[in-house]
This record gives C-alpha cells, structure tokens and sequence, in this order.
C-alpha cells in the first residue's frame, strides 16, 4: 500500500454525537477530521435510539456516517442477549455492505471489536482497536467483558490506548505487550488556540457533572478562596448529576454574583469558555486521557488536575498544578497558587505543547502511518 487514497477505511465508533452540544463520543470527531484526507466510513450501531432503523447522514456536511438503531424502546434486561444476537447480524450484513473496505478501525473491544473481527474475517480485511473504557477495571473486574476483550485484542492487527496508565491495565488481560501502543487522543487546536490572557480573573470547570468529575469540590474549594480573592469568578460549564447539588450549595452560601452555570455548551462554545478564564480546575478521579484538560491547555491554560490516572502524563509545572482530587484543602490551595502565579505561564508554549503531541495533523499523520503499516 504506497499511499493514503488506497486506504479504504470503515469506523465502528462506541459513542457518537447526535445533536449540537452532545458531548457523548464527542472526541470521534476529532479521530474523522484527524484523517480527513483518506476515504473514510462510518457505521455506528446501537441497541435502542430515538429513531429505529437505519439513518443515512453526512455529518457536519462532511463525514458520511450510517446511524442503526434496532429498536427505539427500551429493552428488557432478559430480552438484551438476544437482541444483541441481532444487533451484531445486522452489524455483519451492514459492514460487509462496504465491500472495497481495506482496514476497519473499532473504538472498544467488547461490541465494536467484536463486530470488527466478524466484518473483518468476512471481507479478508485487518481491523485495530482503540480502548477508551475507563476505569478499566470495569472490564477486568468482568469475567465475559475479560475475556472477550482478550479475544478481540488478540485478533487485532493493532491495539490503540489513549495513554500509558491505560496501557498497564489493558496488559493485564494478558496480551502481547508489542502488540499494544499508546496513541493518546487527538485534539482539535483550530477550535483550541492560545486565545486567554493572564489578566483574567475567571476560574472554569468544563465536564459532566458526574461526581467523580469533581464539580462539587472544585465549587467549594472555590468558596474557600472567594473571600481573599474577591474579584475572581467560577464558571462551570456542563450537566449531570451534581447540578442541582451544586445550584443548591451556590443558593444556600449566597455565590450567586460569584459563580455562573452555563450547562451543555458546543466546543466552539466551550472554546470562549476558555477564552475570558484564566485557568481551569478539573480535578477528576480518573481520567483515561483526559480530553477536557488537553482542550484546555490547547487554548492556553495552566490547569489544576488530578494527580491519578492519564492527566498528569501532560500535565507538569510548566503547565499547571497536580492534586489529590478528593482534597477539598488541596484544590483550593492549587487555585490560590496559580491565581498567585499566573504570570509565570505562557500560553503560547502551553498550546504548542499540545499541539506538537496531540494536534489533528500530527495525530493524523500517525494514524495514517498505523493503516499504513497493518494494511
């Protein structure tokens, strides 16, 4: 295969987005426009969705992607393994559809891969992985999940982890260790640029508002440093769980004036985001990669984040500040330091940083070079 318009590529994504502002499998768009110059495909199944049936799109007016729901409701828990006997029937007779297919590329091993090797073993045609599950132990703790991702793992030409943390659980299953790489996630640094300025007094957390994110605790370490800094301003960007926990504790210590919840927001929104703060707080519990803190360093931003898991493989003291994510003491002690220190960060060297290592081109150029080699 001596170039990129031989290869014939077919995408089984986990997740995708399915409106404006949809933040779940947001990050596949990044993977398709990291690859734009190559013929690309995308086949994205689910068992239940708002729509049954087969949906044929091109996304953003630019990637072709078939939507397949089987049924549009909800399924029995008794019912699940026979459906998903049809799902991946009807995943075969979908994939093998896009017959000048030369190499598949699944985003999870249980389903997708699974799928991947049925489609691939059907057309004589390679497929990779690549794993995002966190936290991994999900998959280790599960005697099927286990051992279907051991299965799918070892019939992959190629095994994609977005980071080195991921890569010491993945090889736990017991695969060949040559056999995996750590190919990180792309980041969109034309959405993401050096835009902040130092002077801003705008702190911002951007995430779901899933507990473990730590929404509630990066709002109350910011309660603690609101009194001695009293220009500053928190900005919190997203939806989940906590929400009305934190809209609670806002109301109830009288922040309004002082913190700003701006639910779901597009990227390009969360790019402005970005744009007027000064840094960012996300102090996660686990992060398999980490796409919030890389988006936010792309535009410039020290951050402070979480000491666990992938973050700090990108995170150092030229670009942020790493904590205990449950210390409360901590995060707040982190924020005061950074607003104390702001000026010793750069943005420009914060962004090229990402970029160098994560941006669309080079990310694109590797993983074409990875078709390249397993085709």
């Amino acid at each position: 295969m001596n170039n990129q318009e031989n290869i014939k590529l077919l995408v089984l994504p986990e997740l995708f987005p399915e409106f404006e502002g949809d933040w779940m499998g947001v990050f596949i768009e990044d993977y398709l426009k990291s690859v734009e110059s190559i013929d690309t495909q995308t086949l994205y199944l689910r068992l239940t969705g708002k729509r049954q049936g087969v949906i044929d799109e091109v996304f953003r007016n630019q990637f072709k992607v078939r939507r397949v729901n089987l049924t549009d409701k909800k399924v029995n828990a008794l019912l699940k393994p026979f459906k998903y006997y049809t799902w991946f029937k009807e995943g075969v007779r979908l994939g093998t559809s896009y017959s000048d297919t030369t190499i598949i590329h699944a985003h999870g091993a249980v389903l997708n891969g699974t799928l991947a090797y049925l489609i691939g073993k059907k057309l004589n045609v390679p497929f990779i992985v690549t794993e995002h599950t966190g936290p991994y132990s999900r998959v280790l703790n599960s005697w099927l999940k286990s051992r279907i991702s051991k299965f799918v793992f070892n019939k992959a030409a190629k095994v994609l982890v977005v980071s080195e943390h991921q890569k010491k659980e993945v090889l736990k299953l017991g695969i060949s260790q040559e056999k995996v790489e750590v190919s990180y996630n792309p980041v969109n640094t034309n959405v993401f640029k050096a835009d902040s300025t130092s002077d801003s007094k705008n702190i911002a957390f951007v995430s779901r508002l899933d507990e473990f994110k730590g929404g509630l605790r990066t709002l109350k370490a910011f309660h603690k440093i609101s009194t001695t800094h009293t220009a500053y301003r928190l900005t919190i960007v997203g939806d989940g769980e906590e929400f009305t926990v934190i809209e609670n504790y806002i109301k109830d210590n009288n922040l309004q004036d002082k913190v700003t919840l701006k639910g779901t927001l597009t990227k390009p929104e969360i790019a402005r985001v970005y744009a007027a703060s000064s840094f960012l707080v996300f102090p996660s519990r686990f992060e398999t990669f980490g796409l919030v803190v890389a988006e936010a360093l792309a535009s410039g931003l020290p951050v402070v984040c979480t000491n666990q898991t992938a973050p700090k493989e990108f995170v150092n003291d030229k670009n942020g500040i790493l904590v205990q994510p449950d210390s409360v003491e901590e995060i707040a002690a982190a924020m005061d330091q950074l607003i104390t220190n702001r000026s010793n960060y750069n943005a420009h060297k914060i962004h090229k940083q990402i970029e160098d290592r994560f941006g669309l081109i080079n990310f694109g150029k590797y993983l074409i070079e990875v078709y390249r080699g397993v085709i």
